[in-house]
């Protein structure tokens, strides 16, 4: 526990939650508030609708015509979203948002088997985009010097 210099006592609970509250509230990179990562914090609702409407996408209709339309909240909902978790780790100052999209992308793209083939399709163009932005970003950073 964190004491005070030469005392022995613990930091009162109110120390601690204001180190915490500064911690996640500064302009660094574990920032949860919404205004330092908009377009991570978009991508998550996304992922988040898209995981929630899947199910629901199943329960209509017969067994081809489902797979068709969770296939295609799959792809109107995650690629856009992963496009912008990616976008969310190069530009935006908090990296929280990017990183659980990405994460959260991961394990419903696991758990979800028929996506393997829009992955396949798609994983070359989100390479591609990430290149890009990770070369926008050193010409960025090279500038700024």
């Amino acid at each position: 526990m964190l004491t005070r210099s030469g005392h022995g006592e613990s930091l009162s609970r109110k120390a601690e939650d204001r180190l915490v509250r500064r911690i996640f509230t500064s302009n660094n990179r574990l920032s949860l508030r919404l205004c330092d990562a908009p377009i991570g914090a978009a991508a998550l609702a996304s992922i988040i609708s898209g995981v929630l409407m899947i199910p629901v996408a199943e329960s209509f209709g017969g067994l081809r015509t489902a797979a068709g339309r969770a296939l295609s909240i799959v792809i109107l909902l995650f690629a856009p979203a992963i496009l912008g978790a990616i976008y969310s780790l190069a530009f935006e100052k908090s990296k929280v948002y990017g990183s659980l999209d990405l994460a959260l992308a991961g394990i419903a793209l696991r758990v979800l088997p028929f996506t393997w083939y829009w992955l396949s399709r798609f994983l070359p163009f989100a390479c591609a985009f990430t290149a890009f932005c990770a070369v926008v970003r050193w010409f960025e950073r090279r500038r700024k010097r």
